[in-house]
């Protein structure tokens, strides 16, 4: 199978389960105080459910060509991601991820690479720890220190 069709295969399979996953341990809404704890993680997933759909059905009208190391990048990056979030939780992952792509893949000055995570750190903490609540997942490192 080519990367094409693993990656929306994947996707999909991903985002059904998180969003299983968020129904059934997080909830979606409440019918007084409005949006809870798995809603914006459930409305991602189930958009990766659709993108992964889209890219599934477009990869068997694409003619096939051979697999090159480029086409890999954004699994090696999700494998990153795991791993990261697995040792320090899910913020720094993330915020390594921003800082990956911008330095590495985009090749982004210093400063622009710092002012994009100190925004998107911003909106992720107040948006989604802060506001909504949303527990994410600590690492079994950041565990081990602050318990």
């Amino acid at each position: 199978m080519k990367i094409k069709i693993i990656i929306p295969a994947v996707s999909i399979v991903l985002g059904a389960i998180w969003v299983f996953y968020g129904l059934v341990n997080h909830g979606f809404w409440h019918p007084v105080r409005g949006p809870i704890a798995g809603f914006v993680p459930i409305l991602i997933a189930v958009t990766l459910v659709v993108i992964g759909t889209i890219g599934l059905i477009q990869s068997f009208k694409e003619q096939e060509e051979p697999d090159r190391l480029e086409n890999w990048t954004i699994v090696l990056a999700a494998a990153s991601v795991f791993v990261i979030t697995f040792l320090f939780g899910m913020l720094v992952s993330l915020m390594a991820f921003v800082f990956g792509w911008l330095k590495i893949y985009e090749k982004a000055s210093w400063k622009q690479t710092i002012s994009i995570m100190a925004i998107a750190f911003s909106i992720v903490f107040g948006a989604f720890v802060l506001w909504l609540r949303v527990p994410f997942p600590r690492g079994i490192i950041i565990e081990t220190i602050f318990g």
